[in-house]
């Protein structure tokens, strides 16, 4: 089990990325748009197009109001999240999805007792986690490129609108889908040690 024990550290460290994004850069941007949520964290559905639009007005008003000397506008500030946070993030979350994963299957196979149903589980897991690092990383890029400094001059791109809602989409369902094998495969683990456990022992 010593092996298992960066796999963890990496799940602590990602949950703490989480939560700092979630508690203290989402508050800060919102608190400069009339608190407005920033695209990627619209839950599943992301803006639809009135959304949007009134997300990117706030973003122009806000760009074109005076700021002190060195203060970021709520658009760079958010385009500077996707280059420092968000870009760690979809890759240590990726990978904390495979590691659990895998480490629900540990103790099982060494014993040998990994069913095919089970192994087809954790394919999926790391398929899932693949297809979430990818919406992550496109969301990322296509919300800059609607909502970023540049963009606020040149107007809203209204029909990327939707492909973004796609893309927020499939970042939270390939993530909770993942997440969901991930649940199952450790009640098979803890199952399967109880039933070993509750076995008469040889004397």
């Amino acid at each position: 089990m010593k092996w298992l024990w960066p796999g963890w550290l990496l799940c602590a460290l990602t949950a703490g990325l989480f939560a700092y994004m979630g508690a203290v850069q989402g508050p800060e941007f919102a608190a400069s748009v009339g608190k407005m949520k920033t695209p990627d964290a619209m839950f599943l559905t992301g803006y639809d197009l009135s959304g949007a639009r009134e997300l990117f007005s706030r973003l122009v008003e806000e760009f074109s109001a005076e700021r002190d000397d060195g203060q970021r506008s709520a658009s760079e500030f958010y385009v500077a999240i996707h280059a420092s946070t968000d870009l760690l993030f979809p890759p240590m979350m990726a990978l904390s999805l495979v590691f659990l994963g895998f480490a629900a299957l540990h103790s099982r196979r060494a014993e040998g007792q990994i069913p095919r149903l089970v192994g087809v589980g954790l394919g999926v897991v790391l398929a899932l986690a693949f297809a979430y690092l990818v919406s992550d990383f496109i969301e990322n890029a296509v919300a800059d490129a609607m909502f970023g400094p540049e963009a606020l001059k040149a107007g809203l791109n209204e029909p990327m609108v939707f492909v973004l809602r796609v893309l927020t989409a499939s970042k939270f369902l390939t993530g909770l889908c993942a997440l969901s094998i991930i649940a199952m495969l450790w009640v098979w683990r803890w199952k399967g040690k109880a039933q070993t456990a509750s076995l008469p022992t040889k004397e």
